[in-house]
């Protein structure tokens, strides 16, 4: 999962065949409420799986005292699982381990797993931390002289300022960071979607949604195009889309990208990751505003039942290598 789409959903505005028709009621969103937290769990139970390998992978190498770059990798890695997991504190504990591995040598690897932590840092409130994360692999980068990294800064920049509030700022960093990836051959599909959602969050912000709908549509265009089905872009741009329509006004073309892109988003996030919690929030207000007040209970009925029953700090409280006798 990208750390900066989590962000996103956080920020904002707060099977693939799930959410293929638009739904007319409260019993076909119960219904399909109740199939989006089960293929969240399964999600869950693989992603806990796929935690605990990489711990065992790491103690393996501490083990075999492998190298420090490649033992920061894993670090680094274990570190991005567990903020899959919303398991922020583990998390940063992980990715500090990994960038206290690292020497003036590792410059591109240093300024990565910064930004890492500062995307983290955005999720647990730490702006201070962030920026001061965010600048330093900004200069790591300017001294290395690859535009393509600047840009991914850059890009991280306008996240950053999207949750501080400065929209205008962030506008400016998306726009210098999008043309970067515009240009540059080596820039992925996944740069181009996560600058130019932030881009949409900002203008949205600034209640200039309609001037950001066109751009979401060729996002969303990009992510069905290049992205699997069930990956977290495409189902955060269907639904930033949607929210984008719903802020301009157009109600009837809102409700069908907003319940698809939280169906499609509960593949990864619907075990009751607060992410998914707040998109299905701006869901519910939005069939409030739209007087489907019983299909707006249901989902409010599941925002509550995820928010009793999930317990996304487990990883934080479990023994393992992160525990009292472990890293700190």
């Amino acid at each position: 999962m990208n750390a900066r789409f989590v962000i996103s959903i956080v920020l904002s505005l707060s099977s693939y065949a799930l959410g293929q028709e638009t739904l007319q009621n409260g019993g076909e969103i119960g219904q399909s409420a109740q199939v989006a937290q089960n293929t969240g769990v399964i999600f869950k139970q693989r992603l806990m799986a796929r935690i605990a390998l990489d711990e065992a992978a790491v103690r393996r190498s501490e083990a075999a005292r492998v190298g420090n770059v490649e033992l920061s990798k894993a670090y680094e890695q274990l570190g991005l699982l567990y903020e899959d997991a919303a398991a922020w504190e583990r998390s940063e504990a992980a990715l500090r381990h990994a960038i206290s591995l690292l020497g003036p040598e590792q410059n591109e690897d240093l300024a990565v797993a910064l930004s890492d932590l500062g995307n983290l840092h955005i999720l647990m409130g730490k702006m201070r931390e962030t920026e001061k994360e965010e600048l330093e692999a900004l200069k790591v980068r300017q001294d290395l002289g690859d535009p393509l990294q600047i840009a991914r800064s850059w890009n991280d920049l306008a996240v950053l300022n999207l949750q501080k509030q400065k929209f205008e700022k962030s506008i400016d960093f998306a726009r210098r960071a999008e043309a970067e990836f515009v240009r540059n051959e080596k820039a992925s599909a996944l740069d181009r979607i996560t600058v130019r959602l932030a881009l949409g969050e900002a203008l949205c912000s600034l209640k200039d949604c309609a001037s950001a709908i066109p751009m979401l549509k060729a996002t969303l265009q990009e992510a069905t195009a290049t992205l699997r089905p069930e990956e977290l872009p495409v189902g955060f741009s269907t639904f930033l889309l949607g929210y984008a329509y719903w802020k301009s006004g157009e109600m009837s073309l809102a409700g069908e990208y907003l319940e698809r892109g939280t169906t499609l988003m509960s593949v990864r996030l619907g075990w009751g990751h607060p992410a998914y919690l707040k998109a299905l929030a701006h869901y519910a207000q939005y069939l409030r505003e739209n007087q489907r007040i019983e299909a707006a209970k249901v989902v409010e009925g599941q925002i509550r039942q995820a928010q009793a029953v999930v317990d996304v700090h487990s990883l934080q409280t479990s023994q393992g290598m992160f525990s009292s006798n472990g890293l700190r």
